[in-house]
């Protein structure tokens, strides 16, 4: 039975997905990072080896007749695009013909509306709109980068958190670490030396420095209003995206998505509070590499 493999490459994993051509997972599994950033030679022998480690692992059950992928930082019918295909081509021995790599929210969309019906705003690592219309046209707001803006993403919430409890630290020495932020950020990062928290930070990437925002999101359950309202903002900052999208194709049911908005209740009730009242919201979660290693299974 022929098989199709689905990736979902985020910022902080690449999910992939085994499935047989009636919709059956048989194997599923997860590597990591893998974007498309592939601006320099080191990026791409990084991505070579990625692929090559999860054709190892794939390739235990079985290997794959074809390949969707949807891939972070990746932009269709550009250089990186042929790049990441051949790279997924040499890796799984198969024509480039039976691989599609696009951008992950291309596949993102598509787990939650047909095209054209919706508009999509993910916060993960990093945050985006994304809407694809009928005849494939993509219109994206925001998206642009941590270095730009990504607000309202984890790597957003993360560095606003680390912000105000090392300003409140050089305000008051002692009371940035000690409040309910301060002690589950000193957690997460092993410390709170300067040296510990600019090794983590500096030392790492986007999706390590993205993860911190769980910590604010466990200090906003205990209360804390800095974490709260740090939270809240995010909210207000994806619901930007979305506004921006409906101002330019009208109104559609939007689907607020991805582990950054479920850090806590407070991101998806400000959301919610600055959107037209007659928006549908949907909040569900939905596995994204199942909805391309489905996609994978039915190409001929």
């Amino acid at each position: 039975m022929a098989l199709g493999l689905g990736i979902d490459a985020g910022g902080t994993a690449t999910r992939w997905r085994l499935v047989e051509s009636a919709g059956r997972c048989v194997a599923q599994g997860s590597v990591e990072p893998l974007t498309g950033h592939l601006f320099s030679a080191a990026a791409e022998e990084r991505a070579k080896r990625i692929v090559a480690e999860m054709a190892q692992a794939v390739t235990q059950t079985g290997a794959p007749a074809s390949i969707v992928a949807g891939i972070t930082g990746l932009t269709r019918d550009t250089p990186a695009e042929a790049t990441m295909r051949n790279i997924f081509s040499e890796a799984f021995k198969l024509p480039g013909a039976k691989i599609f790599v696009a951008e992950d929210m291309w596949i993102a969309y598509l787990s939650y509306f047909a095209l054209g019906e919706g508009i999509l705003v993910y916060s993960g690592t990093g945050s985006i709109g994304y809407y694809l219309s009928q005849t494939k046209e993509v219109i994206r707001v925001g998206g642009r980068g941590n270095l730009i803006d990504d607000g309202g993403s984890g790597f957003w919430i993360a560095r606003e958190a680390l912000k105000a409890v090392l300003r409140k630290e050089e305000e008051s020495p002692g009371e940035g670490w000690t409040s309910p932020l301060g002690a589950s950020l000193a957690k997460a990062l092993g410390g709170t030396e300067w040296d510990i928290v600019r090794t983590f930070v500096y030392g790492g990437d986007r999706g390590r420095i993205g993860q911190l925002a769980r910590a604010v999101g466990e200090a906003a359950q205990q209360g804390d209003e800095i974490s709260l309202s740090i939270l809240r903002n995010a909210g207000q900052e994806l619901s930007r995206l979305a506004n921006s999208l409906i101002k330019r194709v009208g109104s559609r049911p939007v689907a607020l998505v991805g582990g950054g908005s479920r850090l806590h209740p407070i991101i998806a009730e400000a959301f919610r509070h600055e959107l037209p009242t007659s928006v549908e919201v949907i909040s569900n979660d939905v596995d994204a590499a199942m909805t391309a290693a489905r996609l994978a299974a039915t190409v001929d």
